[in-house]
Order: structure tokens, then C-alpha cells, then sequence
């Protein structure tokens, strides 16, 4: 019997998603599922999901919880990692002390001071992590979902875990809209992609060999009309050559051009604080559903989603081939990006184990936009591992958008700020 640990188990809706995809594979059906959290109350619930999952579908599975993170990561074959540190509370900190400064997050947990300051808090975790399956687990494969997801899984290569690798779904969400701007259905779309998480670009988009490109410039007008905050993409389509996989509230983070001001904030239609905004309502949500499904009170559902998890546990156990997008060491995959980087990259699953495909040369337009990230993501490595909050400035001042809109002082001002609402995760900083 196969063991798969989720570290953040109690993220019930989001766990009980990648197990009712991995339930949905007839070779995993006796899977023994562990789930690990810090938080009792939401770990008993997402533990309720799962029993009842396993309860009317009959199956040989079984879930146990616990809160110790080794016992957790004993013997497992698999490893999830879902956790936010420090939660929602520090998720709004994260956002609200930079826009204090003109620094206006949309979202800001992947990059840009939020993410930075996430890392930070998440980081002790990772090598944790790290450390006992080192010592209970050796040949484990991570799947970490957590954000900052980049530097996440550099910070867990870092502290020596290499059977590593970063999931998100951006790059298979974002061809399915496509497809239905263009009156396609998705699995007709064909595709590569390459670059760095939620900075990944389609390098080809075709329906039966052509490409798609013209058609999506040419309905611009007729698209922005239904969803003109998709201006973002296009203006990065028509001046990069390529349409980015994250959507554009996300997307719009990561340059210096899409949010200097609030007046450019709002000609944009992406709103600053709409990922906190979003998720705190999303998670509020959700926590009544999961409870709705547990008294029977709705129905779970059954069918396969897109997340890339349970497919690749598939994969690797029967030998059944999967192609997914992953986020994992360059070490050439991408030639114009840094050979340390965390890249975005095609990667194949399957019986034995998971291999990353080369990607080759990016145009250099999309490369030069990329690059500042790789640099924010190993000064942001190198300053939880130092504990050196004179690298943590270095970072941020990094940051395409941070250092757009603010001088080097008022960055450090900036971090400081940030340090003090996160003094519990930095007692033992220089």
C-alpha cells in the first residue's frame, strides 16, 4: 500500500480535490492517505472528507491524521505540500504594508515584497521538511503546491531534497479560456510553454497545425469587450509576441507597467488586494461546502479535475506515460535562463520517475522579463538561509515592480515595516 502524506492536510477542500482525483484511478484505490497540519480543528474536518469519501465509494483506502510532521512523513512514497504560514492574517499584512508605500499587490504571494515575506515565514518548514525525510524517507517525491511556489521548491532543492518538483495549474487553466474565446474545444488546442512560475509564456498555440495567435489578435476588440481586465495579456502579446498562462490580475505583478499608480491600477480593471480579498471569501466558502458534503447535505463529486497531482502518483505507479508542466532545477532546460533557476518546464511521468524536457532558447524579450525573478528568488533563498535581512532588502529591491515605484531607502523602510509584523517567524535573524 502506497503512503501519501499531505503536509497542510488540513486544507480540506484543496486535499480532498487531489484525493478524489487520485481515488478516481483504479490502481490507487487502496492508497493509504496521511494527513499532517498544526491546526486540529480543520485537520479533523478535512479527516471527515476523506473517511466519507472512502465510505461511499467502498473503497480499501485508509486516512489517518496526525500533528506531528515526521511521523507524518514516515515511510511515505509521496509528499503534498499545501501550507500558507501564517494564514490569512499575515496574507493581508503581506499586501497592506507595501500599498502603504505605493507598492499595490494584487495578489503578492509569489513574488514582490508579499511573496518575499512569505518565504520567509514558510521557509523553516521546508527544511524541516527536508531534514526528517532525510532521515524517514530519502526516496520521497515531493509535490509542493504551496506558494511562494518557486522559490518554495528552490528553498527545498536547497536544503537537499532533490526529488523535488512545483505544481500549479496556470498553464493547462489558461488554454482552456482561450479555447472558448475562439469557439475551440481545449483538447483540440495544442501547445508549449516555457519559462518561470505564473511568468510562463506559450511558445506555440495551434489548432490543427495553425497557429492560433492571429485569430486571438484579431477578436482583441470582441474579448476586451467581455473581459477588459484581459487587457493585460494582450498588451503583453502584442508587444512580447506571446500570451502568459497566469491571468491577468496575477500577471499584472510581475512588470513594472501594469500598476505604478492607482490611476494605472484602475485603467487596468486589476484591482489591488484581490487575491486576499478573493480567498478569504473563497475559503469561507469552501469550509461551509466541505461541511454540506460531509452531512451528505451535497454531493462529492467524482470526475477527475486538472490539478497535476494524482495524475503524476498514477503515472509513476503504472507506467501509464503523463506530460505535465512542472517547476523544477534548470540545469539547461531553458538555455537563457540561469542554470540554478526554478524553471516552468515540460516534463514527463511515468514509471520511472519524472523527466524534465529541454526547453532550448526563449526569444530574448520574454527571457529579459524572467531574469530580474530568478535573481529576486536566489537573493530571497540566500537570505532565509543566512537569516540576513540586509539580503532580504537586496531582494526586494530587485523586485521589477518594488523597484519601479520606490527609492532604496524607502525600500529598506519598506522591509522593516514588513520584519516587525513578522517578528515571531524572524527571533533568531541577524
Amino acid at each position: 500500500m502506497k503512503k501519501v502524506t499531505f503536509i497542510g492536510g488540513g486544507s480540506a477542500k484543496f486535499v480532498g480535490e487531489v484525493v478524489k482525483d487520485i481515488f478516481s484511478f483504479e490502481e490507487l484505490r487502496d492508497i493509504r492517505i496521511t494527513l499532517m497540519d498544526i491546526d486540529a480543528e480543520r485537520l479533523a474536518r478535512a479527516e471527515r472528507l476523506i473517511r466519507k469519501m472512502i465510505a461511499d465509494r467502498h473503497l480499501a483506502a485508509t486516512v489517518e491524521t496526525t500533528l506531528d510532521q515526521r511521523q507524518a512523513l514516515e515511510g511515505a512514497d509521496y509528499v503534498i505540500v499545501t501550507v500558507m504560514v501564517g494564514g490569512f492574517k499575515h496574507y493581508r499584512s503581506d499586501g497592506e504594508i507595501p500599498a502603504k508605500y505605493g507598492v499595490l499587490p494584487t495578489v503578492g504571494d509569489t513574488i514582490g515584497p508579499g511573496g518575499v515575506f512569505r518565504l520567509v515565514r514558510t521557509a523553516p518548514v521546508l527544511r524541516q521538511i527536508a531534514a526528517n525525510l532525510r532521515q524517514v524517507s530519502p526516496h520521497a517525491l515531493v509535490l509542493n503546491y504551496a506558494n511562494p511556489l518557486a522559490m518554495n521548491v528552490w528553498g527545498l532543492l536547497e536544503y537537499g531534497h532533490e526529488r523535488t518538483v512545483g505544481l500549479c495549474h496556470s498553464v493547462q487553466w489558461a488554454v482552456r479560456g482561450i479555447a472558448g474565446w475562439l469557439g475551440l474545444p481545449h483538447e483540440a488546442v495544442r501547445y508549449t510553454a516555457g519559462g518561470i512560475n505564473h511568468v510562463d509564456f506559450y511558445l506555440t498555440l495551434e489548432h490543427q497545425g495553425h497557429s492560433l495567435y492571429p485569430e486571438l489578435l484579431a477578436r482583441k476588440d470582441e474579448i476586451l469587450a467581455r473581459e477588459p481586465k484581459e487587457r493585460v495579456r494582450f498588451e503583453l502579446l502584442e508587444y512580447l509576441g506571446y500570451w502568459p498562462a497566469e491571468g491577468p490580475h496575477h500577471q499584472s505583478e510581475y512588470y513594472p507597467w501594469f500598476r505604478k499608480n492607482q490611476a494605472v491600477v484602475d485603467s487596468y480593471g486589476v484591482e489591488s488586494f484581490w487575491g486576499y480579498n478573493f480567498d478569504r471569501q473563497l475559503n469561507q466558502h469552501l469550509a461551509a461546502e466541505v461541511e454540506d458534503m460531509i452531512a451528505g447535505r451535497k454531493p462529492i463529486r467524482t470526475e477527475r479535475g486538472i490539478e497535476y497531482g494524482a495524475f503524476i502518483i498514477h503515472a509513476i505507479e503504472s507506467g501509464e506515460p503523463f506530460l505535465f508542466y512542472g517547476n523544477v532545477r534548470n540545469k539547461g532546460l531553458i538555455e537563457n535562463l540561469p542554470p540554478d533557476a526554478v524553471v516552468e518546464a515540460p516534463c514527463h511521468a511515468g514509471s520511472s520517475g519524472l523527466l524534465p524536457c529541454r526547453v532550448g532558447c526563449l526569444p530574448p524579450q520574454l527571457a529579459a522579463v524572467m531574469t530580474p525573478h530568478v535573481h529576486v528568488h536566489r537573493m530571497a533563498i540566500e537570505a532565509v538561509k543566512q537569516r540576513d535581512r540586509r539580503l532580504l532588502c537586496h531582494a526586494i529591491a530587485a523586485d521589477p515592480l518594488t523597484g519601479a515605484i520606490l527609492t532604496l531607502p524607502e525600500v529598506r523602510r519598506m522591509v522593516d515595516e514588513l520584519a516587525e509584523a513578522n517578528k515571531d517567524y524572524m527571533q533568531d535573524w541577524a
